[in-house]
Protein backbone atom coordinates (compact mmCIF):
# COMPACT_ATOMS: atom_id res chain seq x y z
CA UNK A 1 0.00 0.00 0.00
CA UNK A 2 2.99 2.31 0.52
CA UNK A 3 3.61 2.15 -3.22
CA UNK A 4 -0.01 3.07 -3.96
CA UNK A 5 0.05 6.00 -1.54
CA UNK A 6 3.32 7.15 -3.09
CA UNK A 7 2.15 7.07 -6.70
CA UNK A 8 -1.63 7.53 -6.40
CA UNK A 9 -1.39 11.36 -6.25
CA UNK A 10 0.40 11.22 -9.62
CA UNK A 11 -2.33 8.91 -10.93
CA UNK A 12 -5.02 11.29 -9.66
CA UNK A 13 -3.23 14.18 -11.39
CA UNK A 14 -3.56 12.39 -14.75
CA UNK A 15 -7.18 11.42 -14.04
CA UNK A 16 -8.07 15.05 -13.29
CA UNK A 17 -6.13 16.16 -16.38
CA UNK A 18 -8.45 13.90 -18.39
CA UNK A 19 -11.48 15.53 -16.75
CA UNK A 20 -10.17 18.92 -17.82
CA UNK A 21 -9.45 17.77 -21.36
CA UNK A 22 -13.05 16.60 -21.73
CA UNK A 23 -14.41 20.13 -21.40
CA UNK A 24 -13.75 23.44 -23.15
CA UNK A 25 -14.38 26.98 -21.96
CA UNK A 26 -17.37 27.16 -24.31
CA UNK A 27 -18.98 24.30 -22.34
CA UNK A 28 -18.78 26.36 -19.15
CA UNK A 29 -20.26 29.36 -20.94
CA UNK A 30 -23.24 27.28 -22.12
CA UNK A 31 -23.77 25.74 -18.69
CA UNK A 32 -23.54 29.11 -16.92
CA UNK A 33 -26.37 30.38 -19.13
CA UNK A 34 -28.65 28.04 -17.15
CA UNK A 35 -27.58 28.97 -13.62
CA UNK A 36 -30.54 27.21 -12.01
CA UNK A 37 -29.40 23.76 -13.14
CA UNK A 38 -25.76 24.48 -12.31
CA UNK A 39 -26.56 25.75 -8.81
CA UNK A 40 -28.82 22.78 -8.07
CA UNK A 41 -26.05 20.41 -9.13
CA UNK A 42 -23.38 22.21 -7.11
CA UNK A 43 -25.65 22.53 -4.04
CA UNK A 44 -26.47 18.84 -4.15
CA UNK A 45 -22.82 17.87 -4.40
CA UNK A 46 -21.15 20.42 -2.11
CA UNK A 47 -23.81 21.19 0.51
CA UNK A 48 -26.46 18.47 0.75
CA UNK A 49 -24.06 15.51 0.65
CA UNK A 50 -21.82 16.76 3.50
CA UNK A 51 -24.98 17.52 5.51
CA UNK A 52 -26.16 13.93 4.97
CA UNK A 53 -22.72 12.74 6.11
CA UNK A 54 -22.93 14.89 9.24
CA UNK A 55 -26.43 13.60 10.06
CA UNK A 56 -25.24 10.00 9.74
CA UNK A 57 -22.30 10.79 12.00
CA UNK A 58 -24.57 12.37 14.63
CA UNK A 59 -27.46 9.90 14.66
CA UNK A 60 -26.21 6.59 13.24
CA UNK A 61 -22.47 6.00 13.71
CA UNK A 62 -20.55 5.70 16.99
CA UNK A 63 -16.99 4.69 16.02
CA UNK A 64 -14.77 7.81 15.49
CA UNK A 65 -12.88 6.16 12.61
CA UNK A 66 -16.12 5.40 10.80
CA UNK A 67 -17.34 8.93 11.47
CA UNK A 68 -14.30 10.50 9.81
CA UNK A 69 -14.54 8.03 6.93
CA UNK A 70 -18.20 8.90 6.26
CA UNK A 71 -17.53 12.65 6.35
CA UNK A 72 -14.56 12.15 4.02
CA UNK A 73 -16.51 10.19 1.40
CA UNK A 74 -19.42 12.67 1.46
CA UNK A 75 -17.26 15.78 1.03
CA UNK A 76 -15.18 14.68 -1.98
CA UNK A 77 -16.33 15.68 -5.50
CA UNK A 78 -18.00 13.32 -7.95
CA UNK A 79 -15.99 10.61 -9.66
CA UNK A 80 -14.69 10.74 -13.23
CA UNK A 81 -16.79 7.64 -13.90
CA UNK A 82 -19.90 9.78 -13.43
CA UNK A 83 -19.18 11.30 -16.86
CA UNK A 84 -19.12 7.86 -18.50
CA UNK A 85 -22.29 6.78 -16.70
CA UNK A 86 -24.07 10.01 -17.67
CA UNK A 87 -23.26 9.26 -21.30
CA UNK A 88 -24.65 5.72 -20.97
CA UNK A 89 -28.00 6.92 -19.62
CA UNK A 90 -28.38 9.82 -22.10
CA UNK A 91 -27.79 12.55 -19.55
CA UNK A 92 -26.37 16.04 -20.06
CA UNK A 93 -22.68 15.27 -20.62
CA UNK A 94 -21.64 18.95 -20.71
CA UNK A 95 -23.33 19.50 -17.33
CA UNK A 96 -21.78 16.34 -15.91
CA UNK A 97 -18.25 17.25 -16.94
CA UNK A 98 -18.73 20.85 -15.81
CA UNK A 99 -19.94 19.78 -12.35
CA UNK A 100 -17.08 17.30 -12.02
CA UNK A 101 -14.54 19.92 -13.10
CA UNK A 102 -15.92 22.73 -10.91
CA UNK A 103 -16.18 20.59 -7.76
CA UNK A 104 -12.69 19.20 -8.40
CA UNK A 105 -11.31 22.71 -8.83
CA UNK A 106 -12.90 23.85 -5.56
CA UNK A 107 -11.96 20.71 -3.62
CA UNK A 108 -8.65 22.17 -2.41
CA UNK A 109 -10.77 24.66 -0.43
CA UNK A 110 -13.94 22.71 0.41
CA UNK A 111 -12.46 19.41 1.65
CA UNK A 112 -9.87 20.83 4.10
CA UNK A 113 -12.47 23.38 5.27
CA UNK A 114 -15.00 20.65 6.06
CA UNK A 115 -12.41 18.38 7.70
CA UNK A 116 -10.70 21.07 9.73
CA UNK A 117 -13.51 23.40 10.81
CA UNK A 118 -16.94 21.83 10.31
CA UNK A 119 -16.30 18.14 11.02
CA UNK A 120 -15.05 18.72 14.62
CA UNK A 121 -18.41 20.34 15.45
CA UNK A 122 -20.15 16.98 15.07
CA UNK A 123 -17.18 14.74 15.87
CA UNK A 124 -16.14 16.35 19.13
CA UNK A 125 -12.64 15.50 20.33
CA UNK A 126 -11.09 13.55 17.48
CA UNK A 127 -7.32 13.91 17.66
CA UNK A 128 -6.63 13.00 14.06
CA UNK A 129 -8.61 16.01 12.80
CA UNK A 130 -6.97 18.35 15.28
CA UNK A 131 -3.59 17.27 13.94
CA UNK A 132 -4.66 17.70 10.29
CA UNK A 133 -2.35 20.12 8.46
CA UNK A 134 -4.83 22.39 6.67
CA UNK A 135 -2.24 24.17 4.51
CA UNK A 136 -0.49 20.95 3.47
CA UNK A 137 -3.78 19.23 2.61
CA UNK A 138 -5.02 22.25 0.65
CA UNK A 139 -1.79 22.55 -1.32
CA UNK A 140 -1.77 18.81 -2.05
CA UNK A 141 -5.33 18.99 -3.41
CA UNK A 142 -4.49 22.15 -5.37
CA UNK A 143 -1.64 20.39 -7.19
CA UNK A 144 -3.30 17.01 -7.76
CA UNK A 145 -6.88 18.11 -8.56
CA UNK A 146 -7.39 21.79 -9.33
CA UNK A 147 -4.30 22.55 -11.42
CA UNK A 148 -4.56 19.47 -13.67
CA UNK A 149 -8.24 20.21 -14.38
CA UNK A 150 -7.41 23.80 -15.34
CA UNK A 151 -4.43 22.58 -17.40
CA UNK A 152 -6.67 20.05 -19.16
CA UNK A 153 -9.23 22.75 -20.02
CA UNK A 154 -6.43 24.92 -21.43
CA UNK A 155 -5.03 22.04 -23.51
CA UNK A 156 -8.47 21.14 -24.88
CA UNK A 157 -9.23 24.78 -25.71
CA UNK A 158 -5.91 25.51 -27.43
CA UNK A 159 -5.11 22.09 -28.93
CA UNK A 160 -8.55 20.62 -29.62
CA UNK A 161 -7.44 18.56 -32.66
CA UNK A 162 -4.66 16.91 -30.65
CA UNK A 163 -7.03 16.12 -27.76
CA UNK A 164 -9.55 14.58 -30.18
CA UNK A 165 -6.85 12.22 -31.47
CA UNK A 166 -5.81 10.98 -28.04
CA UNK A 167 -9.26 11.21 -26.38
CA UNK A 168 -10.22 7.54 -26.74
CA UNK A 169 -6.88 6.29 -25.47
CA UNK A 170 -6.77 8.80 -22.61
CA UNK A 171 -10.33 7.97 -21.52
CA UNK A 172 -9.41 4.29 -21.19
CA UNK A 173 -6.11 5.21 -19.52
CA UNK A 174 -7.86 7.43 -16.93
CA UNK A 175 -10.49 4.78 -16.24
CA UNK A 176 -7.81 2.12 -15.66
CA UNK A 177 -5.93 4.42 -13.27
CA UNK A 178 -9.14 5.05 -11.33
CA UNK A 179 -9.94 1.34 -11.11
CA UNK A 180 -6.35 0.55 -10.06
CA UNK A 181 -6.55 2.94 -7.10
CA UNK A 182 -9.90 1.48 -5.98
CA UNK A 183 -8.71 -2.13 -6.29
CA UNK A 184 -5.43 -1.32 -4.53
CA UNK A 185 -7.39 0.11 -1.60
CA UNK A 186 -9.68 -2.94 -1.57
CA UNK A 187 -6.69 -5.28 -1.61
CA UNK A 188 -4.74 -3.49 1.12
CA UNK A 189 -7.77 -3.05 3.37
CA UNK A 190 -9.66 -6.20 2.32
CA UNK A 191 -9.77 -7.77 5.78
CA UNK A 192 -11.12 -4.50 7.20
CA UNK A 193 -13.63 -4.12 4.37
CA UNK A 194 -14.96 -7.66 4.91
CA UNK A 195 -15.42 -6.96 8.62
CA UNK A 196 -17.07 -3.62 7.82
CA UNK A 197 -19.34 -5.23 5.25
CA UNK A 198 -20.60 -7.59 7.92
CA UNK A 199 -20.80 -5.02 10.71
CA UNK A 200 -21.83 -1.76 8.98
CA UNK A 201 -22.74 -2.92 5.49
CA UNK A 202 -26.36 -2.04 6.18
CA UNK A 203 -25.36 1.46 7.33
CA UNK A 204 -23.19 2.02 4.25
CA UNK A 205 -26.00 0.84 1.96
CA UNK A 206 -28.42 3.09 3.86
CA UNK A 207 -26.07 6.05 3.37
CA UNK A 208 -25.88 5.39 -0.36
CA UNK A 209 -29.67 5.01 -0.65
CA UNK A 210 -30.34 8.19 1.35
CA UNK A 211 -28.01 10.11 -1.00
CA UNK A 212 -29.73 8.58 -4.03
CA UNK A 213 -33.26 9.27 -2.75
CA UNK A 214 -32.39 12.81 -1.63
CA UNK A 215 -30.86 13.76 -4.99
CA UNK A 216 -33.80 12.13 -6.80
CA UNK A 217 -36.26 14.15 -4.71
CA UNK A 218 -34.28 17.37 -5.22
CA UNK A 219 -34.23 17.17 -9.03
CA UNK A 220 -37.91 16.26 -9.20
CA UNK A 221 -39.11 19.17 -7.08
CA UNK A 222 -36.81 21.47 -9.09
CA UNK A 223 -38.73 20.78 -12.32
CA UNK A 224 -35.70 19.87 -14.47
CA UNK A 225 -35.73 17.99 -17.78
CA UNK A 226 -34.93 14.28 -17.81
CA UNK A 227 -31.33 14.66 -19.04
CA UNK A 228 -30.45 17.15 -16.29
CA UNK A 229 -32.24 15.05 -13.65
CA UNK A 230 -30.20 11.96 -14.52
CA UNK A 231 -26.99 13.97 -14.59
CA UNK A 232 -27.40 15.59 -11.16
CA UNK A 233 -28.47 12.30 -9.55
CA UNK A 234 -25.41 10.53 -10.92
CA UNK A 235 -23.06 13.42 -10.04
CA UNK A 236 -24.39 13.43 -6.48
CA UNK A 237 -24.43 9.68 -6.01
CA UNK A 238 -21.10 8.62 -7.55
CA UNK A 239 -18.50 9.89 -5.12
CA UNK A 240 -14.79 10.06 -5.95
CA UNK A 241 -13.67 7.17 -3.78
CA UNK A 242 -10.20 7.29 -5.35
CA UNK A 243 -9.77 10.87 -4.13
CA UNK A 244 -11.12 9.95 -0.69
CA UNK A 245 -8.62 7.09 -0.52
CA UNK A 246 -5.73 9.35 -1.53
CA UNK A 247 -6.74 12.15 0.86
CA UNK A 248 -7.22 9.61 3.63
CA UNK A 249 -3.74 8.27 2.96
CA UNK A 250 -2.11 11.70 2.73
CA UNK A 251 -3.86 13.18 5.74
CA UNK A 252 -4.19 10.21 8.08
CA UNK A 253 -1.81 7.52 6.81
CA UNK A 254 -2.43 3.98 5.65
CA UNK A 255 -4.06 1.26 7.74
CA UNK A 256 -6.00 3.93 9.62
CA UNK A 257 -9.42 2.62 8.59
CA UNK A 258 -10.46 5.73 6.67
CA UNK A 259 -9.38 4.22 3.35
CA UNK A 260 -11.55 1.15 3.91
CA UNK A 261 -14.70 3.28 4.29
CA UNK A 262 -14.06 4.86 0.89
CA UNK A 263 -13.40 1.44 -0.63
CA UNK A 264 -16.59 0.05 0.90
CA UNK A 265 -18.72 2.93 -0.37
CA UNK A 266 -17.18 2.61 -3.85
CA UNK A 267 -18.09 -1.06 -3.89
CA UNK A 268 -21.67 -0.36 -2.81
CA UNK A 269 -22.39 2.68 -5.01
CA UNK A 270 -21.60 0.84 -8.24
CA UNK A 271 -23.60 -2.21 -7.16
CA UNK A 272 -26.67 -0.07 -6.42
CA UNK A 273 -26.29 1.88 -9.67
CA UNK A 274 -25.94 -1.36 -11.63
CA UNK A 275 -29.16 -2.71 -10.10
CA UNK A 276 -31.03 0.51 -10.97
CA UNK A 277 -29.60 0.52 -14.52
CA UNK A 278 -30.59 -3.12 -15.16
CA UNK A 279 -34.05 -2.53 -13.66
CA UNK A 280 -34.54 0.56 -15.81
CA UNK A 281 -33.50 -1.32 -18.96
CA UNK A 282 -35.84 -4.18 -18.10
CA UNK A 283 -38.88 -1.92 -17.58
CA UNK A 284 -38.13 -0.02 -20.79
CA UNK A 285 -38.13 -3.26 -22.78
CA UNK A 286 -41.21 -4.49 -20.90
CA UNK A 287 -43.14 -1.30 -21.72
CA UNK A 288 -42.15 -1.47 -25.38
CA UNK A 289 -43.39 -5.04 -25.66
Amino acid sequence: MNVILLYSPIALFFIMLGVGMSVKLINFIEIFKNLKVLLIGLSSQMVILPVIGFLFVIFVIVDPVLKVGVILITCVPSSVTSNYITKLVDGNIALSVSLTAITACLSFITIPLILKFFAPIVLGEVNVLQELDLVRTSLSLLFITTLPVLLGIFINTKFFTFVEKINKFYTIFSFLLFITIIFAAWFSEWSTIIVLYKSIGFIAISLALVILITSYTLVNISNLNEANKKTIIIESFIQNAAMAIIIGGLAFGEKSGYLSIAGLYALIQYKILLVFWITNKFFKKFNKS
